[in-house]
């Protein structure tokens, strides 16, 4: 009979050791607190004297693992990153499901499965939690070009270009799949299509798994609403999952948008007014359909530290030039994101040993009509606008000083999208780490020290309220074994957005002098615009 290890649930023909002793040394030595939980009677044996991980026949040109991003770490135990392959295949309560949507979402799409091939080629822990947080993925395009070229369908799947036009295709055989350059209207036109006279690409053609879809705690799309295909289908396909896929009862699946956005202040912005439209429309368009949209802006990204900046191997084969760094901190705040509910289907005794808070998908916002006085007249709730943030701090200890360096480390040099914080109508945050720093962040949290900096009137300044409403600030912990240093994630509710309202400020003006069909397009869509961007800010709250 073979025998399995409880704590990375590995089989014992691929021990590194014959017996549970010799593995648990060889394995686990580094790992005294997960060998004395799982195996008290063990723990001595298992953890004393020498070495026990060195193994004289190993390479010593071996390249190490890597730390959180990219510098030199220990190389993690050989074999201790496979867990049970029921638990791994099973897409019952992993986190997301991913969609991209459009060259943009097909690229970072692209970053995050590379992301997770570079963890696990260099058996590193953190691969597991893309192992177990992700029910499934697939891409969609009106471009075939686009998706010949993708890491998902030269790799992940070998497709040639007659397996793409059925699996991943927008407006199967109703173009010349070329994309829908900037023609939102077209991408739009180009999927209701897919859907014409009962029809129903989920289940017959596309490589979205139905199963996988309803299992899954949450489902994600990435796109850009610059260009056609993102921001034109992505509101239909999320309406349409939510009609042909999801039967949700009492209550619904919570959908998400990652979606670029066009940067404030730059040449494209400025200059780019089809752009902008663009982004205008497609925003409206998508809250209608999903629940929350995170917008990244590439200004932004391009601007943040490099200690956020995940090591990607192999993201410049696949990503154009121009985008391969700005997607690595994108995939950095997901795989924390992705991070936040593992320990839910992570067997408790597994190699990974996230312990702490978790929280669900929808945990990280709240909906607007619990904020917002509704339009008696209107018969939808726009999405909440998460403006995303990601910090680090490298201090070997912690106090109420190094916490506010980390508040602002991840509020201002390193936040995703320019926002103001202060007009935000709260926010969640996530705090990890490993262990003996986390011990003393912990203390911080539990007295509410930390709690009381973000809400200071230099960060989200919760004091200030209008109405009856409160500025709502929530806080998880982790405690994440396998990394050095201490991480802020976050997502703040709805805040003023400059790169957002420089958008509507010119469609507005569009809406009300232009004569041409974007200005048409404008109108069409005006309820929708009006609803998402009335209740960005804290005026709005209520």
């Amino acid at each position: 009979m073979t025998d399995i290890c409880k704590i990375c649930m590995q089989r014992s023909n691929k021990w590194a050791g014959g017996s549970l002793v010799e593995h648990l040394a060889r394995a686990h030595a580094d790992e005294p607190a997960s060998v004395e939980q799982v195996y008290p009677d063990l723990k001595e044996a298992a953890t004393s004297g020498g070495d026990p991980t060195a193994d004289d026949t190993s390479d010593p040109g071996t390249p190490t693992d890597t730390d959180e991003f990219g510098r030199a770490a220990t190389p993690a135990p050989s074999g201790t990153e496979t867990p049970s392959d029921d638990l791994m295949d099973d897409a019952y309560g992993k986190k997301w499901y991913l969609v991209g949507v459009g060259g943009a979402g097909n690229n970072i799409l692209d970053a995050i499965l590379l992301r997770r091939a570079t963890l696990e080629e260099n058996n590193e822990r953190r691969a597991r939690i893309w192992q177990g947080g992700l029910a499934g993925y697939g891409l969609l395009n009106t471009n075939v070009s686009e998706l010949e070229q993708t890491y998902y369908a030269q790799e992940e799947k070998g497709y040639s270009r007659n397996d793409l036009l059925p699996n991943c295709i927008i407006g199967f055989g109703e173009h010349d799949y070329a994309g829908a350059g900037y023609r939102w209207d077209l991408g739009r036109d180009l999927i209701e299509a897919d859907f014409a006279d009962d029809a129903d690409p989920f289940r017959e053609r596309w490589d979205l798994k139905g199963e996988r879809l309803q299992d899954s705690q949450a489902v994600m799309f990435v796109h850009s609403v610059t260009k056609g295909t993102g921001c034109g289908a992505t509101p239909v396909l999320a309406e349409k999952l939510r009609e042909k896929v999801l039967d949700d009862g009492i209550v619904s699946k919570p959908l998400f948008s990652s979606v670029v956005i066009p940067s404030e202040g730059t040449q494209y912005s400025e200059f780019g007014g089809r752009a902008k439209v663009n982004g205008v429309v497609g925003l409206a368009r998508t809250s209608r359909t999903v629940d929350a949209i995170i917008p990244f802006d590439n200004k932004r990204l391009e601007d943040v530290g490099a200690d956020i900046r995940p090591r990607i191997d192999r993201l410049g084969e696949y990503n154009p030039p121009q985008y391969v760094e700005v997607n690595k901190p994108l995939v950095a705040f997901l795989e924390a994101f992705t991070m936040s509910s593992v320990p839910q289907f992570l067997d408790r005794d597994a190699t990974m040993s996230i312990k702490g808070d978790v929280f669900d998908p929808a945990d990280s916002f709240r909906p607007v009509q619990d904020k917002y006085q509704r339009d008696p007249d209107r018969d939808f709730s726009p999405a909440v606008v998460l403006a995303p943030v990601l910090g680090r701090s490298r201090a070997n200890a912690f106090d109420e000083s190094k916490l506010e360096l980390l508040v602002r480390n991840a509020l201002f040099q390193n936040k995703l999208a320019e926002f103001d914080p202060t007009t935000a109508w709260g926010g969640t945050f996530l705090v990890y780490g490993p262990e003996g720093k986390m011990r003393e962040v912990s203390e911080l949290i539990g007295d509410g020290t930390l709690a009381s900096i973000i809400g200071d009137e230099q960060f989200l300044d919760a004091g200030r309220s209008t109405g009856i409403e409160s500025v709502d600030i929530h806080i998880k912990q982790l405690v994440t074994p396998y990394l050095d240093d201490v991480y802020l994630w976050g997502t703040l509710w709805n805040p003023e957005m400059p790169s957002i309202e420089a958008m509507y400020d010119h469609a507005l003006t569009l809406k009300q002098e232009g004569n041409t069909e974007q200005a048409e397009n404008i109108r069409e869509v005006w309820d929708e615009v009006e609803a998402l961007f009335s209740c960005l800010g804290r005026e709005n709250m209520g």
